[in-house]
């Protein structure tokens, strides 16, 4: 019996083309491996963008934050503090200027007549309602001028309480003729009066207003002393100046301490009862007055009359009309207070 035959497998172009699949196969299973301008082609992008990530971190954390603490800080501490602190000052600095010049009082023109004038009207006081000027005649005239300037500035609110534009001009021109009636009364009282005389007038007004005024200064906290010397501030004439003098020389000498401060001391109250004294003697020697002295003197009283009753009447209607509101009523208050029964 015939043996199979056994073959063998064949090896030659068999096993070439094995191991070429093979190493195909391997360098497929390799990683790849990118070349190197590749790789630094494709790193650049990634440069760029954590260049822009960081720039703009830096935008965020710098710029931002220097508008925000710079920009409005300097507005708010700069812009508003100085119109704060400059302008309102100003505008009330020129407010506060206007106001003093609307108060400011008018003037008394020289030579204007007025008294003429108004004589007639004068002549129908009641002889019973006529009455001396209740404080010095320069002090009371002063006053109805500052008074006049204050009731025009307010003329519109006084005219709805009654006062009409006439009653408020009443003031200046009833502080004219008073002016004007002490003029004519000192020039017939001065014809009787040598120069020396005269001399001894100015030196006795001086004497007297100048520890009147000390009196009140350094007194002032004393309330019965200062009613005293509202006292001895009230009546005319050179009687009554007399009197004040030694009036005033007594005040002298019971607060030489006070008074001492000022300069005033002993010798100025033993001055003013030697002038006192000179007084006395020359109202003794005139006291004979002539018709002209006597017509003279109720002329001036009679103009002191109106403008006083004038006066308490304006200084009635400020008070109700800003009794609300004490430094506007203040304007209106007298600051001469009249004792009842003055001499």
């Amino acid at each position: 019996m015939a043996k199979p035959s056994s073959k063998k497998p064949a090896t030659g172009g068999a096993s070439l083309s094995t191991s070429a699949a093979l190493l195909r196969l391997r360098e497929l299973a390799k990683p790849e491996t990118k070349p190197k301008g590749a790789s630094a082609k494709s790193s650049l992008p990634v440069k760029s963008v954590m260049a822009n990530v960081t720039k703009s971190k830096v935008e965020k954390a710098t710029k931002p934050k220097v508008e925000k603490a710079t920009k409005p800080k300097v507005e708010k501490a700069t812009k508003p503090k100085v119109e704060k602190a400059t302008k309102p000052k100003v505008e009330k600095a020129t407010k506060l200027a206007e106001s003093h010049a609307l108060d400011a009082a008018p003037e008394l023109s020289p030579g204007a007549g007025v008294l003429a004038r108004v004589s007639v009207m004068l002549s129908r006081v009641p002889a019973e309602h006529v009455v001396p000027p209740q404080q010095p005649v320069p002090q009371l005239i002063s006053e109805a001028l500052a008074l006049f300037g204050v009731a025009r500035r307010y003329a519109d609110k006084l005219a709805k309480i009654g006062f009409s534009d006439a009653m408020l001009d009443g003031l200046h021109l009833y502080a004219q003729a008073l002016h004007e009636a002490q003029a004519k009364l000192d020039s017939h009282r001065g014809k009787h009066s040598t120069q020396a005389e005269q001399k001894l007038f100015g030196q006795a007004f001086d004497l007297r207003n100048q520890l009147l005024l000390a009196a009140r200064l350094v007194l002032r906290k004393d309330r019965k002393v200062l009613e005293s010397l509202d006292a001895i501030a009230e009546g005319e004439g050179l009687a009554d100046l007399a009197r004040d003098l030694l009036d005033l020389a007594l005040v002298a000498e019971s607060y030489p301490a006070q008074l001492s401060r000022l300069g005033i001391g002993v010798d100025t109250a033993y001055k003013a009862r030697d002038v006192a004294r000179k007084l006395t003697a020359k109202t003794e020697s005139t006291a004979t007055k002539t018709e002209a002295d006597r017509e003279a003197e109720e002329l001036r009283n009679r103009a002191a009359t109106v403008l006083q009753e004038l006066m308490a009447e304006a200084r009635l209607g400020g008070a109700y009309l800003f009794r609300k509101e004490p430094r506007l009523s203040l304007l209106f208050t007298a600051t001469h207070l009249p004792r009842r029964g003055s001499r």
